[in-house]
This record gives structure tokens, C-alpha cells and sequence, in this order.
């Protein structure tokens, strides 16, 4: 792969950037990214793998990458892999998501291959040849990965080189293994949630059993209740015969206080009727009597009205005359003696004459008064008569009355009675259809003192029978129940001894899977992957930089195989020839700056065999399709000799089709070299190509 132009619009500090700015395209072979600390030259790294794999390439969410104040983000990349031209157009803004495009660029025109995020990811695994992981790892050396390699222990060393090369098929039946295992474990996990210990289960059949013979125990206690009460129900008259009798017994009952009211109530109405007993004749002698006397005394009621009203007239005559005389009186005595003037003739009155007849006036009104209060007494005399004879009328009325209702009532008694009769003769014949003599002596037969009691008792009886019954019915159902408890737990029992040998089984082949991840996967990588094929691979990959780097004085690197520590696991202890002493030495023995070539060159080798690299013989032959490789920062720990030497080197390096190098640091004397200059300008940051 070979990039060939870049766009960049509002990713972190570029606000907008074109590369190369003249429509032409960025050259093939090394090309130096330099500037200050903090002007975006990781973030130009950057923004080359978001356009090409996303926010997945560079440990970043889409929204951290857009330039602050922008809504936005967007990044077009133009590159070459074996003869073909691609672009892929990719933007991002919060409100609407992702948006990317894959194009193929046929004669003149751009043609789309892919969209979406998925298509364009596994689009670009074809084109490459790679997956995403695996491509990373051959195009970017990270800042600081090649420290890590220089200060590696050898198992931190070998997993690096695990990580780096991401060997699938390997991966892929660990993975499977991993999986295989978390299976077993689920399954291990969700049948002993089921499982059931068979000694518990049998506990439980036992529990049943002892409850089963428990309600056997029951049903025979209440089958002999059953029985008895049965028996005793027998001997008792059916219910609706009591039923009768009670019912009749009440109407009895009923009947006789009805009989001693109406009785109480005749011998009232014969006190009032004046008579001492109820006989037809008597009543009707009685009754004429009654009329006699009241038609006497009606009589003589109105013969002193008559009287009294003679009385009220004479009184009212007398008190007419008082009252003319009254006048008179004042008549006379109301002028001048001189002008007296007699009011009956009109004739002049001497003063003699007229006091002689004020005296005669004044005598008539005395005598008056005196008739008026002795008419009055009259009168009342006789109004207290009317009086007596008033109450004479009421109590003969009342005793009429009561002589008629003695007759009514005494008509009432002779039905009650019959009633009594009747009701006495039904409750015989229903007494003698029971084969009951003697009432009373039947009734302490069963203890009880009325048939309301005993209906009550029988009643009671025939209760606790029935509930008796559906007791039994109820036990009997569980001892169904328990029964077939016991057949679902024989089974359950049977159940759970296949459930714990499978149990059993799983976690035997757990701990198999475990091992042959653990053991054999990982011994086969250390073994055959690494000791066979890989080791090799890299060796030959990494010498030819190894020289150059250190101007001849290291000339091989080896990869040696270590066991593994109680501490950490197997290892890889990276050795070097020192040309000069003419020894192999290990890592701890160099200096830093030898240290850092090279692992740079390892990391180098690395990246140049990774889109060939075949883990075993029979693995695919891959066309190495990305040979391009991106270094951030490899060479702050290198001095200016070992810097000229890196980039000489690079700068004559076949094996990557371009070499995009950050750098802070001087390299001096390599005009020629073209160069990526990031700077800072107002709030972002621009980059210009300077060939």
C-alpha cells in the first residue's frame, strides 16, 4: 500500500489540510513528518487510520477526534495497493453518525465498492489481505512500542510478538478452546443449579412415606368416627320428620300464648261489660239493660239542659237590669243637683227625690246581685249533674262496647282452641308414625330437653359427619399425592445420578480444554510457531537493519526460546552479535541508545514480514499487499551517527513501498529527503509536503 493523497477537515487540529496541496501525489520510499512538540504530527498518523479503519484504529471515539467549535469531522484517503487506486471518503458529526464510502477508481472515474462501516471494514480485509489488527500492526510502529521491545523481559518479549503477529489459526483454537470452556462452565453452572444430591431425594421419599402412614393412621380414626356417629344418627327420627314436629311444636307454642292474651283480654272485656261469663243470653241481657239505662239518663241529661238554660236566661235578664240601673245611677248623680232630672219620665227631680231614687236604684241592684248568685249556684249545681251524668253515659257506652267485644272474643278463643286441638291431634299422628309413645322419654333418650335441641344435635351430627367424609376424602387425596411424589422423585433420583456423572464429565473435559489451551496450544507456539518457523522469519528480516542501524558493529539478531518461571510463562531472551567482541550479548548488556536501534530494527523486521509471514507450512502464500509503514518517534533515543544511519538506511529501503517517519529530533545533511512540516497555525495546526 502506498499512500497517495490526504484530506483532512476540523480531525483535532487541522481545520483543513490538503497533502500534497498542488494535486500531486505524496512520493514513494521515506518521507520525514517533523515540527514542535504539540503542533499534530501523531494527529496527521491519526487521522490517516481513522479515514481508512475508523474510531477502532485509533482508541478514540469518533466525537473526541472533531475540532473543537465543529460540528464535524471529515478525512479522504487516496492510496495504492498493487496497481489499484482507492479512496475512501469517511465523515462523522454527533447528529447523523458515521458516513464512509470505499471507491476503485476505473480509467477517469470513481467507482463506489462499499458503504457502511461493515462493508468498507471487510473490503479493506481483501484488499490488504490482513484483518484490521494484523494491518495496524504492519503499518504503525506506536510511540514508545519500540522501548517496550528495548526494555522487554523475554515472556513480555514473547507476548509482544504474539500480540504484533496475531497468529489466527492459533488464536482461533485458543479462542475456540476459551469458548469450549465457558460453555462447559455454563453448562457445569446451569445444571448444578438443577442438580439434587440423590441422598437428599431419598430423604424426601422417606419424609413421604412417614407422612403416608401419618394419614393411614387418620383415616382409620375417623372411619370408626364415621361409624359411630352413623349409628347414633340411626336411631334418630329422619329430618324432615323432627323438622315437623318442630314446626308444629312452635305453632303450638305460638298458639297458646296467643290463646292466654285473648283470654286475658275477654275476662277484661267482662269486667267492663259488667258480666261474669261469656253466655249468648246474658250478653243480649246485658246489652237491652245497657239501652234502658242509657235512653234514662239521656232523658234526664236533657231535662236539666233545659233547666240550666232557663237559669242562663233569668241570669242574663237580672244582669240587664244592673246594668240599667248602673246608668241610671250615674245619670243622676252625674249633673248639679239643681238639674236633676228623673230618666225614666224626664220630669225635674228635687234633690230629695232624686237621692230617694238613687237609694231605690242601689237597693234593686243589691237584690239583683243577690238572684244572679243564687241562679248561679243553680247552675252550677245542675252542671255538675250533667257532668255525673256524662261519666254514667261513658261507662255505659264502654260496657256496650265490651259486651260486643266479649262476644267477639269468646268467638276468637272457641277458633284458637280448635286450632290447639288440631295441631295437638297432627303432632300425635306424626309421634305415632315414629314409634314415639311417651314425648318427654324420647327426648332424654338423646340428652336433650326440647325437639329444637335435638334437630339442633342432629343437625350437628350430620355436620361433623359430612366434614368426617371430606376429611377422609382429603387425606386420601394426599396419600395420592405423596404417592405420586414419590414415583416423580424415584424418578427425579434417576434423573439426577445421569445429571451428575454429566456434571462430572464436563468438568473432567474443562479441565482437559484448560490444559490443551494452556499447555499444548501454547507449547505448540513456543515449540513450532516460534522455535520452527517464526524465529527464523525474523532473523533474516531484522539483520539487514540490525547492521546498518549500528554502522556494522551488531550484524545478527537472535530469538532465543526460555522456559517458563514460577513468575511468568515461557519466554524469548533477544541476543545480539557484536561483530567487535565477537560474542552474542543479551539486551541488559547494551547501551540505551544500542538498545533502541535495535529494537527498532526488530520492530522494522517485523512489519516487513507481516503481510508474508505463513505461522505453518500449510497455512495460505499471501501477496504482500501493505508495505508501507508509519514510525512515531523512533528515534529520540538515538544519537545523531545512529540517526543519520537509521534514515540512510531508510531512505534505501526496497522493502516498504513508503516510510512515513515522525520525528522532533535533527537529521542532518538530507536535503533531499522529502519532508512533511507541521506547524501551528492560529487556533489549529497546517502541514506542507516540501520535496
Amino acid at each position: 500500500m502506498k499512500l497517495l493523497n490526504l484530506e483532512v477537515r476540523n480531525f483535532k487540529p487541522f481545520r483543513e489540510l490538503i497533502l500534497p496541496e498542488d494535486e500531486d501525489e505524496l512520493p514513494g520510499g521515506l518521507i520525514l513528518v517533523r515540527g514542535p512538540n504539540s503542533t499534530g504530527k501523531s494527529s496527521l498518523f491519526e487521522a490517516i487510520l481513522w479515514g481508512l479503519w475508523g474510531a477502532d484504529a485509533v482508541g478514540l471515539t469518533n466525537d473526541e477526534l472533531i475540532s473543537f467549535s465543529s460540528t464535524y469531522c471529515k478525512v479522504i484517503v487516496t492510496f495504492d495497493v498493487a496497481g489499484d487506486r482507492y479512496k475512501i471518503d469517511r465523515s462523522y458529526n454527533p447528529a447523523d453518525g458515521m458516513s464512509v464510502v470505499l471507491f476503485l477508481k476505473k480509467g477517469n472515474a470513481w467507482k463506489r465498492i462499499a458503504d457502511k462501516s461493515k462493508s468498507v471494514s471487510t473490503k479493506l480485509d481483501e484488499i490488504f489481505s490482513l484483518e484490521l489488527r494484523q494491518a495496524l500492526n504492519t503499518i504503525l510502529v506506536r510511540q514508545g512500542e519500540v522501548a517496550a521491545i528495548a526494555n522487554s523481559t523475554p515472556s513480555v518479549l514473547r507476548n509482544l510478538l504474539i500480540d504484533v503477529y496475531d497468529i489466527e489459526i492459533l488464536n482461533r483454537m485458543s479462542k475456540h478452546l476459551e469458548d469450549l470452556e465457558s460453555n462447559l462452565d455454563s453448562e457445569i453452572d446451569s445444571r448444578a443449579r438443577s442438580y439434587r444430591s440423590p441422598e437428599d431425594i431419598q430423604e424426601e421419599i422417606q419424609r413421604c412415606h412417614s407422612r403416608i402412614n401419618r394419614y393411614n393412621e387418620s383415616i382409620k380414626q375417623r372411619k370408626d368416627e364415621i361409624t359411630s356417629t352413623e349409628k347414633l344418627l340411626a336411631d334418630i327420627p329422619d329430618i324432615p320428620s323432627l323438622r315437623k314436629v318442630s314446626e308444629i311444636n312452635s305453632k303450638m307454642e305460638r298458639q297458646q300464648q296467643e290463646l292466654t292474651l285473648v283470654m286475658k283480654e275477654l275476662q277484661r272485656y267482662l269486667s267492663q261489660a259488667g258480666l261474669l261469663e261469656a253466655d249468648d243470653t246474658l250478653i243480649h241481657a246485658r246489652l237491652e239493660s245497657l239501652d234502658r239505662e242509657r235512653e234514662r239518663v239521656e232523658s234526664e241529661r236533657s231535662l236539666i239542659e233545659t233547666t240550666i238554660q232557663k237559669i242562663d236566661q233569668e241570669i242574663g235578664i237580672s244582669k240587664g237590669r244592673r246594668t240599667d240601673f248602673s246608668d241610671k245611677i250615674n245619670t243622676l248623680t252625674g249633673r248639679e243637683k239643681t238639674e236633676a232630672v228623673c230618666p225614666t219620665c224626664s220630669k225635674p227631680l228635687s234633690a230629695s227625690e232624686r237621692d230617694s231614687l238613687v237609694s231605690e236604684y242601689k237597693k234593686a241592684i243589691t237584690d239583683g246581685d243577690i238572684q244572679i248568685r243564687e241562679l248561679e249556684k243553680q247552675r252550677d249545681h245542675h252542671s255538675e249533674s250533667i257532668k255525673k251524668i256524662d261519666g254514667r253515659l261513658t261507662v255505659i257506652s264502654k260496657s256496650s262496647d265490651a259486651a260486643d267485644n266479649v262476644k267477639d272474643t269468646h268467638t276468637n278463643v272457641r277458633e284458637i282452641q280448635q286450632k290447639i286441638s288440631t295441631s295437638e291431634h297432627e303432632l300425635q299422628q306424626i309421634l305415632d308414625s315414629m314409634g314415639v309413645k311417651d314425648f318427654d322419654v324420647f327426648l332424654k333418650k338423646f340428652n336433650v330437653d326440647s325437639i329444637a335441641s335435638l334437630q339442633s344435635k342432629v343437625e350437628s351430627l350430620t355436620s361433623m359427619l359430612k366434614e368426617a367424609k371430606k376429611g377422609t376424602s382429603e387425606i386420601e387425596e394426599n396419600i395420592l399425592q405423596e404417592q405420586e411424589q414419590i414415583a416423580d422423585l424415584e424418578s427425579k433420583e434417576v434423573l439426577m445420578k445421569q445429571l451428575g456423572a454429566e456434571i462430572e464429565e464436563m468438568k473432567q473435559l474443562n479441565e482437559h480444554a484448560k490444559y490443551v489451551r494452556r499447555k499444548l496450544v501454547s507449547g505448540f507456539v513456543a515449540d513450532y510457531v516460534f522455535q520452527k518457523r517464526l524465529l527464523g522469519i525474523i532473523r533474516s528480516a531484522t539483520n539487514q537493519y540490525v547492521r546498518f542501524f549500528t554502522n556494522g558493529q551488531y550484524t545478527s539478531v537472535d530469538l532465543e526460546p526460555t522456559a517458563p518461571t514460577k513468575r511468568s510463562g515461557p519466554g524469548l531472551l533477544l541476543k545480539i552479535w557484536d561483530e567487535r567482541d565477537q560474542a552474542w550479548k543479551k539486551t541488559s548488556q547494551l547501551s540505551y541508545g544500542d538498545r533502541t536501534a535495535i529494537s527498532l530494527a526488530l520492530r522494522l523486521g517485523i512489519s516487513r514480514t507481516m503481510s508474508s509471514i505463513r505461522p505453518l507450512r500449510d497455512s495460505p502464500i499471501m501477496i504482500p499487499r501493505m508495505r508501507s509503514v508509519l514510525l512515531d518517534e523512533p528515534l529520540g533515543g538515538l544519537d545523531k551517527s545512529r540517526r543519520e544511519s537509521v534514515v540512510t538506511n531508510l531512505v534505501n529501503d526496497k522493502n516498504f513501498e513508503q516510510i512515513l517517519l515522525i520525528t522532533h529530533t535533527d537529521v542532518q545533511g538530507w536535503e533531499d529527503v522529502p519532508i512533511i512540516e507541521v506547524s501551528k497555525s492560529g487556533a489549529g495546526s497546517r502541514a506542507v509536503l516540501i520535496m
